[in-house]
Formats: C-alpha cells, sequence, structure tokens
C-alpha cells in the first residue's frame, strides 16, 4: 500500500513538471500580458492597433539598449521590450532586436560604432556608475532605429528636459515609448512630411524664441518660415505675387506668432485666400502692448492697446473677436518679486502674478484631453460672433471662475501683486482665451471691390475646415537662460512645466486631422510614485519582513505537512 501510494505520488510529481515545462514552451512561444491596471497602461491604444494592423511589409527596430545598466536604464530597457513585444502580438511585420553599441573590445570599432549612431541622430549619454567606492564612466545609447525599406528614422528613448530630474525624466520617457515607435513608424509609411509655416515679416517670435517649439515640430513635419512681403520679380519687373500665393498654398498649416506690425492689404487676401483653398491657421496674437520688459527698469506702466495689426475685421468674419482688454486671474503663475531690503539688498519671494492666468483644462477634446495646465501672459477675453455661413465654435481654454477684466489703457505695478484679491472683485467665469473654429468660412473680400481678386485667383468660401485663435502671442515663446531655450511651457521661476508645448503640438496634429497621433499621446498613465522619504524610514522594517515571513511559511508548511503525512499513514496502519 505505501508503495503504491509512493509510485501515485511520483507520478503526480512528474505531471507536474511536464505541465509546468509545457506551460514555458508555450509561453516562450506566444507573448501576451495581462494588463491589470486602471488605465491600461501595459496595453496599446486603438490608434496604434490601427496603424499596426495597416503595415504589410517589415519594419526592423534596432534598439540599442543591451547591456549591464544601472536600475533606471535597465527598467527603459525591459519597458521597450515589452512595448515592442506588444507591437509584434498585433503584426508579425514588426521586427526588433537590443544591441549593445559598445560591447566591442576594440576602441577605434566602437568609437566608429558610436559616430555612426550619432550622425543618424542618436544622442550618447554618459552614466555615472558606482563600483564600491569609486565611480566609472559609462557611455550609452538610449535610441533605437526604426527602419522601412530603404528608409530609417531615429528614436531618442531617454528624455533629457533640462527643467525635469533624472527620475521625472525616466518616467516620462517610459510613458512616451508608444508615441514615439508609433510616430516614427507612421512618417515612414508617409512619403512625405506635411508642411509647416512660420508666418514672418510683422514682427513675429523667430529664432530662439521659438526653437523648442520648432524643434518639437520638425520631428513630424517639414518645417520652414514664409515672409508674405518677399518676392521674387517677374520679366517686367513686377511681383510675382501668383507665385507666392502657391507657394502659400503648399503650406499645410500656417502659424501666426506674435506679430507685432500692421497687415497690410495684400498680406491679409493672401492669407485669407489660403485659407479658402483648405489651408489651417493658428492664430496667437496680443491685442495689448503689456510686457514683462516695461517692468524691468521701473515698478510699473501703462497698458494701451497695441498698435492696430488690421486683422479684427478678418476675425470678425470668421467669427470671433479678441478684446482690447486684460484678463486677470487668481489662478496663475507667480513671479519674483521684491518684498523687502536687508543692508540695502532686496529679498525677493514669489508672488501669484494675475496677469498671468493658469488655464486648467476641462474640455473633453481630443486637444485637451489629459493636458496639464496651460499658462498664459497678458492675455485678452475673446468673443465668438454669429456668421452668415454655419461655424462650429469651441471654447478649448478659459479662465478660471475667479477672474476679471481691466480695459486698456490701464496701468499696471508690481505692488499691486502684493494687495490680496477680493472675490467680489474677480466675478468674471471663465472668459474665453483659445477659440476652436470649424466649418465653412466666407472670404473676406467677399463682395468687395478689390482689385487684388481680378490679378489673383479668387475663391469666395471655403470647404469645410478648421483653425484656432488665441489671444497671447506668448503662449509659444519659450523661456531663455543664459542664451539656452528652455522647454516651451517651462517656468524657470517656479520650475514648473505647463502644457503650452501639448497644447499647440495637439492642436496642430488636430487641425491636419491627425487624429491617432493625439490619441497616443495623451494617453493617460499616471505614474505612481513611491514615498522616497518613507521608503527610507521604514526599509529596514519591509527588508526584515521580507526575509522572515518566507521563511516561517515554509517553516509552518512544514510542520503541517509532517503532521498530516504523519495521521494519515497512521490511519492507513
Amino acid at each position: 500500500m505505501v508503495m503504491k501510494n509512493r509510485n501515485k505520488d511520483i507520478i503526480q510529481l512528474i505531471s507536474i513538471f511536464i505541465i509546468i515545462i509545457l506551460i514555458n514552451i508555450i509561453g516562450s512561444m506566444v507573448y501576451h500580458r495581462f494588463d491589470l491596471t486602471h488605465e491600461g497602461r501595459y496595453s496599446l491604444s486603438k490608434a496604434s492597433k490601427k496603424l499596426l494592423s495597416e503595415i504589410d511589409d517589415y519594419i526592423y527596430i534596432e534598439v540599442y539598449l543591451e547591456g549591464d545598466f544601472p536600475a533606471g536604464i535597465e527598467r527603459l530597457s525591459l519597458e521597450t521590450k515589452q512595448i515592442l513585444s506588444e507591437f509584434k502580438t498585433q503584426n508579425d511585420f514588426i521586427q526588433f532586436t537590443f544591441i549593445n553599441p559598445t560591447e566591442s573590445k576594440d576602441d577605434k570599432t566602437r568609437n566608429e560604432i558610436l559616430k555612426q549612431l550619432y550622425e543618424k541622430g542618436l544622442n550618447p549619454t554618459n552614466l555615472q556608475v558606482k563600483n564600491g567606492d569609486s565611480y566609472t564612466e559609462k557611455i550609452i545609447i538610449p535610441g533605437a532605429i526604426v527602419k522601412f525599406g530603404a528608409n530609417e528614422i531615429a528614436v531618442q528613448l531617454l528624455k533629457n528636459q533640462i527643467a525635469s530630474s533624472p527620475d521625472q525624466n525616466l518616467e516620462q520617457s517610459i510613458r512616451e515609448l508608444e508615441y514615439e515607435f508609433t510616430n516614427a513608424i507612421k512618417q515612414l509609411r508617409s512619403s512625405l512630411k506635411p508642411s509647416i509655416g512660420f508666418l514672418k515679416g510683422h514682427g513675429e517670435l523667430d529664432g530662439i524664441e521659438i526653437k523648442d517649439l520648432r524643434n518639437s515640430l520638425t520631428q513630424q513635419y517639414s518645417v520652414d518660415e514664409i515672409d508674405l512681403r518677399e518676392f521674387e520679380v517677374d520679366s517686367l519687373g513686377k511681383p510675382n505675387l501668383k507665385k507666392k500665393l502657391r507657394e502659400l498654398k503648399l503650406k499645410k498649416l500656417l502659424l501666426i506668432a506674435k506679430p507685432k506690425s500692421t497687415f497690410e492689404n495684400l498680406d491679409k487676401y493672401f492669407i485669407d485666400q489660403y485659407i479658402m483653398n483648405g489651408g489651417k491657421v493658428i492664430w496667437m496674437l496680443d491685442a495689448t502692448n503689456a510686457d514683462m520688459d516695461s517692468l524691468s527698469n521701473k515698478g510699473s506702466f501703462i497698458a494701451s492697446t497695441l498698435r492696430d495689426l488690421n486683422l479684427g475685421d478678418q476675425l470678425f468674419k470668421y467669427g470671433v473677436r479678441i478684446n482690447s482688454n486684460l484678463v486677470q486671474d487668481i489662478s496663475s503663475s507667480k513671479i519674483p518679486i521684491p518684498i523687502s531690503f536687508v543692508n540695502d539688498i532686496p529679498q525677493w519671494e514669489l508672488v501669484p502674478w494675475r496677469y498671468f492666468p493658469v488655464s486648467i483644462p476641462t474640455l473633453n477634446h481630443p486637444i485637451t484631453n489629459n493636458l496639464n495646465a496651460v499658462k498664459f501672459d497678458f492675455v485678452s477675453s475673446i468673443d465668438t460672433i454669429n456668421t452668415n455661413t454655419k461655424i462650429t465654435k469651441t471654447v478649448l481654454l478659459h479662465t478660471s471662475p475667479y477672474s476679471r477684466l481691466v480695459n486698456t489703457p490701464y496701468e499696471i505695478s508690481l505692488q499691486k501683486a502684493l494687495e490680496q484679491p477680493t472675490q467680489n472683485e474677480f466675478n468674471i467665469q471663465q472668459a474665453p482665451i483659445a477659440v476652436l473654429l470649424e466649418g465653412t468660412f466666407e472670404s473676406l473680400f467677399k463682395n468687395r471691390i478689390n482689385k487684388l481678386s481680378n490679378e489673383l485667383p479668387f475663391i469666395k468660401s471655403s470647404k469645410p475646415n478648421r483653425m484656432l485663435v488665441i489671444s497671447d502671442g506668448d503662449i509659444a515663446q519659450n523661456q531663455i537662460s543664459r542664451g539656452v531655450a528652455l522647454p516651451l511651457g517651462y517656468d524657470n521661476y517656479e520650475k514648473r512645466q505647463y502644457g503650452n508645448k501639448d497644447f499647440i503640438l495637439n492642436a496642430i496634429d488636430y487641425l491636419l486631422e491627425e487624429d491617432a497621433l493625439i490619441a497616443v499621446r495623451t494617453r493617460e498613465l499616471k505614474m505612481r510614485l513611491l514615498d522616497t522619504q518613507k521608503i527610507n524610514l521604514e526599509r529596514s522594517f519591509w527588508q526584515i519582513i521580507n526575509l522572515i515571513i518566507p521563511i516561517a511559511l515554509v517553516i509552518v508548511f512544514g510542520i503541517f505537512k509532517h503532521y498530516a503525512r504523519k495521521k494519515k499513514y497512521s490511519n492507513e496502519k
């Protein structure tokens, strides 16, 4: 009887081993993860799945995150492997491999490989690796090359935002893995990048002022500048207006960022007919001359209406009016103000500056979903206007329920920032400051006697189109620190990153109907970070618990098993 039971136990044990081996074999052949997170962070978005389902030829991805790394980079490598495994599960045409670019023992070979990767667009990162009591420097390439046919794109996987800590950069990098690879695949499958133009010729933002936005746009779009006042001369010595209009029409979208001088009739005609032909426009306009530079020499100045840009009638025709006022909002960012002097040395303190409203998106819209708060500088309110054609007007961003409007001219003083606001004064609720217009636009020049319509092609109304009007030109301007452009939306005083860049990028994608990219970029992935202070305080306690409990469980199980077997065999006897 004892022998029979022993044989039965052996058969059961062998069966369990066989089942475990089979499960491992099947598991190695079929990749699947059970995503139990609330927001589905380990599952691909519908947009990515749709894009991957359309791939009908091999896409090869080389990831340069193989090797011995510190914990943070090792985690990035693991997350990258998992996201690409999800890609491959959706479509077998996705092939990926992990490579160690520094494994060669030969310095010359290793440096040549690093040089080639750098020339392809992958930036090396120097790591300080601790070995006992000393540190050694290690070069890694936290990136990938995505190849499709004869084309390839470099994907930088590790973010390096000046404004963020190493941990924040790592979390942001992991959060954007799906977007980075989806965007790269989409670009490779598109024959040409859509063309975007920054308008020039009216004192608009340029150079280092929009460097971060421009750099971000070049990853997905072909970006350049277009000056409506520069013309080629034809054989008769006249400006070639038709060629300038054709040049403008090649742009899928036009960015008008903080112009300061008047738009002539010809400028307006070009923009109007660009819109009538389906061109998209983001208007970022100031209505007043309010600027922080005016406070640099003295503590106050008079804000007045900006010299007429001559765009009011055009925007009115399309369905909005930017008012010549300034918004003050209790929900605002802060600026440093000297609150006292000690030994003639000013003592600075960050104080809420009501002229810099912080808009918290509340609308459920592709542009604003999961968007961080957006910061404005000296913004004006926007009114929506009834139009002859049906235009849908969507207020994407607005002030808080505790704001007020002051008409210009108006004195702006640093001293007033120290005064406590009263709720009775701030009683304007949600003044619009960014409005999306969608529909059929009517030409400003319709039913007007205008010689330009005789010289140039003229369309009276557009097909269904989109544009965005923002009553602040500074929304696109990055701050500058010691000659270096900071990330757009980063406030150097508060050391805080606002959502300005994501808002503009989402808006551009939406206007150009790149809805899939918006859906991936705006996915909400909550980073449930551990409390570092609590970890340090309770580290020893939990280490002891983790050491003792497993051993105690094994001992208890062994004692229970011993008495169970003893009781079983004593009954059989």
